[in-house]
């Protein structure tokens, strides 16, 4: 896999501030997607996607506090 690295100015941080950052984003093209964002503030969210379709998503504000910590299974009955 290759990823992109992109830097970002003035977008909304999980804690509400407007700061500059980088995306990372991974593409296999069989299924795997990570799309990682980290804020230039300390905050950071992250996306991973599976070849099974489930999803992992997490999101940590800079002083620590988990925001969002979710695990999606698309493929459980």
């Amino acid at each position: 896999m290759i990823g992109t690295r992109t830097p970002f100015t003035s977008e909304r941080a999980p804690c509400g501030k407007r700061v500059s950052g980088t995306r990372y984003f991974e593409d296999d093209g069989s299924g795997i997607r990570c799309d990682d964002i980290t804020y230039a503030c300390g905050c950071r969210s992250i996306s991973h996607q599976f070849h099974d379709g489930s999803c992992r998503t997490r999101v940590t504000r800079h002083d620590g506090r988990v925001l969002l910590n979710e695990l999606s299974a698309e493929h459980a009955e």
